[in-house]
């Protein structure tokens, strides 16, 4: 049990890189045992001496030995120990050039490569924080095909995701200017402060809207004192995992019905039912119209649940005979389909 918890508490690089040198330095100590013992029972030399006669037997360094000439069976001896000692030193060296490669070379390699593919990004999610709810998002994301970056400081908090080939991620300071920058901030559609604590969301939100004012910010709150300060600094939208958990709890003594339905929209991959927010434009079909003008419900088989005009409260259950204008943005149910179709027909542009 020693070894896993050893491998979690240090992380995987650092046991694969015990695990590769593990071998040649034991082999290099018993090879130093073994001329050390050899030297001192077939040429009666001390201790000290024979491991002095082994080092520079194995290194082939040339220096005087300690006692000239040797007996012929101390000769076949340090014949062997040499040709032992010339092939542990190489093979030792050639792990460690290894371990350099895989540890140094090879990490400056595979961050470039990521950079690269970061800065051709656009419209993509930032998450700052890789804890549990930076997994959770990062993980819907993936699931919804959208594009994403993730910062975290920490590398064991980015361990899942080195072995990834569709998982973009920087390891750095997320409340570092330069880091946001690198991450594509000025060109991302939005970005979730999920780091620990509620002083490194405050600070990152700050520094988020100092780049870029128009960027969608949803930020972690732990502490109720900080919800109004960090949406003082900029932030769109606030999330308490304390206060969203309490109330789940509750509706789920009250309506566990209702609860199992949300959940299963929430959790969209095991229904094809699901409720998107899909925005007005201007030049769609459906602007400078009502509900009822286009029947909705019957031709695109889609309900219209709520209606965001801007500026303004959400309206549940919308009057058929509200005036749709763009920018408006229309909270609907249904197939994933029929959502799809209804987006294309009405909503788009016309072009």
């Amino acid at each position: 049990m020693e070894r896993p918890l050893v491998c979690l508490l240090r992380g995987r690089a650092s046991c694969k890189m015990d695990m590769s040198m593990r071998r040649p330095i034991i082999l290099f100590l018993s090879l130093l045992s073994i001329g050390t013992i050899g030297f001192h029972v077939i040429e009666n030399l001390s201790l000290l001496d024979s491991l002095y006669m082994t080092i520079i037997t194995v290194f082939t360094v040339g220096f005087r030995e300690i006692k000239e000439p040797l007996s012929p069976i101390g000769q076949v001896f340090t014949i062997f120990i040499i040709l032992g000692g010339v092939g542990s030193v190489l093979y030792i060296f050639s792990k460690l050039a290894e371990i350099m490669y895989e540890g140094t070379i090879n990490k400056i390699w595979r961050r470039k490569r990521m950079e690269k593919k970061i800065q051709k990004l656009k419209n993509h999610y930032i998450i700052c924080g890789h804890g549990r709810m930076g997994n959770t998002v990062r993980e819907r994301l993936k699931e919804e095909n959208l594009p994403f970056v993730v910062i975290d400081n920490s590398e064991d908090g980015l361990v899942e995701l080195r072995g990834s080939q569709d998982c973009l991620y920087m390891e750095g300071d997320a409340t570092n200017e330069e880091v946001l920058i690198r991450a594509g901030i000025k060109r991302a559609k939005a970005l979730a402060a999920l780091l620990a604590t509620d002083a490194d969301n405050l600070y990152l939100v700050m520094t988020v809207k100092m780049i870029n004012p128009s960027l969608f910010v949803l930020s972690k709150v732990m502490e109720d004192e900080a919800e109004k300060k960090i949406l003082q600094v900029g932030a769109n939208r606030i999330v308490s995992p304390y206060k969203l958990s309490g109330l789940k709890m509750a509706q789920a003594l009250i309506r566990p019905t209702l609860v199992d339905f949300l959940d299963l929209i929430i959790r969209r991959s095991e229904l094809s039912l699901s409720m998107e927010e899909i925005i007005v434009k201007k030049g769609s079909q459906i602007a400078g119209s009502t509900l009822t003008e286009y029947d909705i419900r019957r031709r695109s088989n889609v309900i219209v649940v709520a209606i965001k005009k801007p500026g303004e409260e959400i309206v549940f259950n919308p009057s058929p005979s509200v005036d749709l204008v763009p920018g408006d943005t229309l909270l609907v149910l249904g197939d994933n389909a029929d959502i799809e179709l209804f987006e294309n027909t009405y909503i788009k542009e016309a072009t």
